[in-house]
Order: structure tokens, then sequence, then C-alpha cells
């Protein structure tokens, strides 16, 4: 009876002297085999069991039949093969190569049973003792270095089982994030998964890893299993009844959370009628509740199932385990049995689909996050990369940002000092620094917005040429995405306002002073471009026609075609004039030139050069354009400028400094947004943060932080 070796601790093993029917960790027919050293050790403190000889069990027992001798033979035999490597490198080409090597058929339907844990824990011991007596097919190791590295399988035929041992985690790799990727494609082969811990107290690392295998489950593997079961008519997709998880939690000292001793309960579990609940149910709530702190319920595992064994100093009862796993095996709800050319097929989908460069840069044990500024950008979420309550701006992790019309986020930079390797950032001004406002608003109606550079001035004109205008972003500017911070004022965007501020002031000067010097300084500015035929105005006191004569605030109108002066009523007529160069648009004439002939008129004058006098009757134009926009009622045009950061007109009921009603002659202060009466906003400062680079209208208090 060489054949029969011992089955406990000495290796490699013994001949087995004696057999113990007491002895519960690896049997046969409920007998366990064990040499003469093993039999002293395991018995100084079990004197009470009962031990018989190899030989005389064999001629006393009929329970050890030849299916018996024929499995221990087996289970002499078996092997384990390396299945994939740390690399992700299938070892095992092809179906014929895999049955080849574990003495299987091509179409044997079996079971996929795997085993995950932390590295030290026993996983290659358990599957040893689980499935081959105790036998060394899973290489264990009693050295610092992991016993297992890669992924290897072995066939037990008696349970009909592929069994794979993985690496453990927590291992020292050079690539943890390819070996945990490796990890998680055969739990998504598996049909049971053991997770093995001697952990005193359940881990968190065993939650995370369980509840992030079922989320990359379901977002990553389910549609290639389904792929594969169609492929083959398999009725039960995979996708649909994941596998079963048997978590093994062996201590030592501690109690296991399906364990029948005393529990401490508070008095609302008391209250809840915890302490009547079978030991299994609460270990299964205490599971479900880690998880659900976690965030989530791994919904793509069909079954959690928790098995607890309190070994103390003694060596570890398989028997409570063996008997779970082989339960969950021969259950009926795990997935069918599948062709190890179904498995293969599948490994190897799994394996060239997600096998792409991974980095080896491993999760940092004091995470950045612990210590980053929380601060996030408003328009793309990007988080400040400086320390948490850091001084001054905040500073992004990344240089991208996306643009957001609400935040106005878009800015530009000086062309030429990006060229020279410099950022300047510009912004669009109504008028050039050190401008007076006056002419400022005359460029601004004339030549349209500037943009300039603190060390390269006006470095754009929006209507510089008459025609063919480029936009600023073609030659002047570049433009940037800049990173919104919480906090932060938007971007100052002022022309508009700027515009109605100086509209409103020409009124006010025009009204200060009297008709008669303005209408004196037109005339003359009229006289300087008018066409050489006309009669100038100083020399016109009467018309020409009628003899009325002009009072000093009377219009005097010069007929295009003469050049005479006359009043209203005389000149009220209009025709084209194309012969002094007015085109065939119909002008100002006077009732005698109205009804000659255009023969006779081009016989009698010649044509002049009036470009001069079309510009100015167009400045004109837009002089009276501008009395029109005065007039159109105050809250519209206040409205359509108004700055992000100012009160709206209706908001605003009182003064936000004296507190007095305040029912029209709302002003906003540049500074702060507010509403304030008269009294309250009779300083004018510059607010340059705002955009307000000359002195505008601001309240009293911020007439003194300014």
């Amino acid at each position: 009876m060489s054949q029969y070796k011992c089955q406990f601790w000495c290796k490699p093993h013994n001949k087995a002297s004696v057999t113990c029917v007491d002895c519960g960790d690896f049997v046969f027919d409920n007998i366990a085999f064990l040499c003469k050293l093993c039999s002293e050790r395991q018995h100084q403190k079990h004197q009470e069991h009962k031990l018989v000889p190899i030989e005389e069990y064999l001629k006393m027992s009929k329970s050890l039949t030849k299916s018996v001798i024929e499995e221990h033979k087996a289970q002499e035999t078996s092997k384990s093969v390396l299945l994939v490597d740390d690399c992700e490198t299938l070892c095992i080409k092809d179906v014929k190569q895999l049955a080849e090597s574990l003495n299987m058929t091509h179409d044997m339907p079996v079971n996929v049973l795997s085993i995950f844990g932390n590295t030290g824990d026993g996983k290659s011991h358990t599957l040893n003792h689980l499935f081959f007596g105790g036998k060394e097919v899973f290489a264990t190791s009693s050295s610092q270095k992991p016993g297992t590295i890669g992924m290897w399988v072995a066939y037990d035929s008696t349970s009909n089982t592929l069994v794979i041992d993985t690496e453990g985690l927590l291992g020292v790799s050079s690539n943890l994030n390819r070996r945990t990727r490796l990890l998680l494609k055969i739990l998504a082969l598996s049909d049971v998964a053991l997770y093995r811990t001697r952990a005193e107290r359940l881990h968190n690392d065993m939650f995370v890893f369980l509840k992030d295998a079922s989320n990359v489950y379901c977002e990553h593997f389910s549609s290639e299993l389904e792929g594969v079961l169609e492929k083959h008519n398999i009725d039960v997709p995979l996708c649909k009844l994941g596998p079963k998880v048997v978590v093994i939690h062996e201590t030592q000292y501690t109690d296991t959370l399906d364990c029948n001793s005393e529990t401490i309960l508070t008095d609302d579990q008391k209250a809840l009628g915890s302490s009547d609940k079978p030991s299994l149910q609460r270990a299964e709530e205490e599971i479900t509740s880690r998880f659900l702190a976690l965030g989530e319920y791994p919904k793509a595992f069909s079954k959690i199932r928790y098995v607890g064994v309190k070994s103390g100093k003694q060596p570890t009862d398989f028997d409570l385990i063996r008997e779970a796993v082989l339960e969950e095996l021969n259950s009926s709800s795990i997935r069918n049995r599948k062709s190890i050319a179904v498995i293969m097929e599948t490994l190897q989908v799994l394996n060239s689909k997600f096998s792409n460069t991974i980095s080896p840069r491993p999760l940092s044990t004091f995470s950045d996050q612990f210590f980053r500024c929380p601060t996030l950008c408003l328009t793309c979420g990007d988080q400040c990369k400086l320390s948490v309550s850091h001084e001054g701006k905040h500073s992004p992790s990344s240089t991208y940002c996306r643009y957001q019309h609400l935040h106005k986020n878009r800015v530009y930079i000086c062309g030429k000092c990006y060229q020279n390797g410099d950022r300047s950032e510009v912004m669009t001004k109504s008028y050039e620094e050190g401008e007076s406002p006056w002419s400022g608003l005359a460029k601004l109606a004339w030549s349209g917005y500037v943009i300039e550079c603190d060390k390269c001035g006006v470095i754009y004109r929006s209507r510089q040429y008459w025609y063919g205008n480029k936009p600023p972003e073609l030659d002047s500017v570049r433009t940037e995405i800049v990173h919104v911070w919480p906090g932060e004022e938007s971007r100052p965007e002022n022309i508009g306002r700027y515009v109605l501020d100086q509209i409103y002031s020409v009124s006010e000067t025009i009204g200060q002073y009297s008709a008669g010097p303005t209408q004196v300084v037109s005339d003359w500015i009229t006289d300087q471009v008018a066409p050489p035929y006309w009669v100038p105005n100083h020399l016109i006191s009467n018309c020409n026609s009628c003899r009325k004569e002009f009072v000093p605030l009377a219009q005097k109108h010069h007929c295009r075609a003469c050049g005479n002066g006359f009043c209203s009523d005389c000149s009220a007529q209009s025709k084209p004039v194309p012969w002094r160069g007015w085109g065939y648009e119909p002008v100002r004439v006077c009732d005698k030139c109205f009804d000659s002939t255009d023969e006779e008129l081009t016989e009698e004058y010649l044509a002049a050069d009036i470009t001069a006098w079309k510009v100015t009757e167009c400045l004109k134009t837009a002089a009276s354009v501008v009395k029109s926009v005065v007039e159109v009622p105050a809250s519209m045009v206040t409205d359509s400028v108004r700055p992000d950061y100012w009160v709206p007109d209706v908001d605003i009921i009182e003064c936000y400094q004296c507190k007095s009603p305040i029912t029209q002659d709302k002003h906003h202060c540049r500074g702060c947004g507010q509403g304030f009466c008269s009294g309250c906003t009779t300083s004018k400062r510059p607010v340059p943060d705002r955009g307000w680079t000359y002195p505008v209208r601001v309240c009293d208090t911020c007439s003194l932080m300014l």
C-alpha cells in the first residue's frame, strides 16, 4: 500500500502507517491517512481518537472500494499548468493543448472555479486540500517569495471542475494594474469564485475588489461573453447570470460573522429582533451593509456566500469549506457547465480585446487628493493643483478648458508678444489709454473699438478701413480659453455701457450751452467742406426765392443744383442732380431748379467735387440718430448694456447706502454694481479691475477704497 501517502504536515509526504476516522481534515470515505511522525504530533491533544493501521483497516473495512483507490491514484497524477503568465500572455494556445495538458476531452462539460485573495493567505494550499487531497498540485511557498505567478489551471475529475489558482493581491509586481486586470478576466470566466482571507476582521480591500469587479463585469465583459455564448447556442447567457462568490474567512482568535457565540447588540438591533436571526443570515446582512457603505452592492454576482472558520491553533478544518463549495458547484442556480472549447474561446476573446498597454504606476498610499485644493473649474471641472488653503490665484492641473458663454472665459493674447515668447492678456476697449472721453467717443463712432496692449500699444481697430476689416483673431490676437474658478468675477465687457454714458454726457453738455454758438460752429464746419458752387452760410441772410429773412437759429438749406440758400418751404422738392456729382438718388433742390429740365440745368451748371460734403452729411445724420437714441426709454437701453455684476434696475427700490426710496435717477456704482441715489454717488474714480480705465461714477464707500 505504498501509494497511500501521509496527508498531514510532512513534506515530501511520507508513507502512511495509520488511519484515523476522527480526523476530519483530509479524508477519503471519512478516513484520514497519517505517517507515524504526523500521527504522534496530531494526536498529542487528541488521544481519544481511534487509530487503525492501514493493513488492518483494509482487512476489516469494506468502504474503501476500487473507485476510492482509483480516485486517490487520479489525485496522485493531477498536475497544474500555466494558463496565463503575469504579462497577460496565453501560455495555452488552443483547446487541444489544454485538453492534452489536463487529460481531458474537447467536448467535456465542466464548471470553472477560481480563487482570489491577498498574497500569503493560503489560496494554493486551500485548493490543494479542497480538490486534490492535500497533494501539492498548485505550488506553495514557505519563503517570502510568492508561490504563484500568473494564472495556473488544474482539472478535478471528482467534481468535474477546472480549478484556477491566481496570483495574490497586494503582492510585489512589476505592473500591479495589469495583474488586477488579469484577475478580473479570470473572475468573469468563473462559475464560482472563492475569496480567501485569513484576516482576523474582514478588510475593506476585499469589498472594494468585489465591487469594482462587478462594475467591470457589467460595463465591459457582458457584451463579449454574450457574443461567445450566442455563437455556441448556449441558452443561459453569462451576462445575465454572473458568477457566485464564496467568501472563505478563517480566523485564529476572532469570532467569524456566522459564529453562534453571544453577540453584543445595540438597543435598536434588539428591538428589531436581531438576536433571533440565524447566524448565517446575520453574516449575509453584515456583508451587504459593508458593500452598501461603499456606495453600491455588486449586482453582477448571482450570490455572495460567507463561510467562516475559527481554527485557533489547530489545522484548518476544510470539511465545512468543502461542503459549501461543492454545494455551490452542484447547485442548479449557477451557470450551466460548458465545454472547454467555449471556456478557451471566452478567455481568448477577453484577453485579445483587453490587452492594451496599461500604466504600471500604482496608486499612492497617500493620495494626492488628500492634500490638493478641492476647488474645481466652473466650466470644465478641472481641479486646482495647488495645496489646500493656498494663497493667490488657483492653478489648473490641465492647460485646456472649454468655452462657456455664461462665464465668458475666452480671452485675447497679444499676437506680437506671443511671438516674442511673452504672454500679455489684452481686452477690447472703447478708446486708447490716456485719450479724453470726448475724443474717444468720436473715434469709437468713426473707427470702432480698439484692442490695446500695455507693451505694444494699439494693435487693432475694428473699423480701421472703409471696408475689408479683418477680425482680430486673424492677425492681431491669439484666442485662449481660460479656467473660471468659484468667486471670480466674469470678465468685463463694458463698451456698450461706455457708449451710453458718453451719449448721456453729450446730451447733458449740449443742454448746458445755448444753441447760438452751437449753430455758428455748425455753419462754419459746413462752409469748410461745402462744394465750391455753394453760397457760404455767412453770406446768406435771406431766402433766395421768397426773400424771407433768416433769424439766428433758423435752418438754412442749399439747393444741390444752383447752390443758393433757401428756406425750408422753398427747397422742399427733390430730384436727381447727376451733373453736380450727386449721382442718381433724389437730393434737395429749390422750386426753380425742380421746374427746369435736365438739359437746361446741365448747360448752366458744371459738376463739382462734393465728396467732403457727403461725409459731413453722414455725420450730421448720425448726430440726429444719437438724439433719438437718448429719447428712447432709459430702462430699455440701460438693461441692454448692463454689465453682469450690476443689480438690475427693476430690483433697485432703495439706495444701497442711505436706504432712501428711489423712484427715478437710479445710479449704479461701477465698483460694486449696487444701486444708489444721486447723493451717494458723487465721486468719480477709474475702476480698472472692472474694465473702467477712465473716471466713472462710484459710491462713497468704493471711492474711499479706490
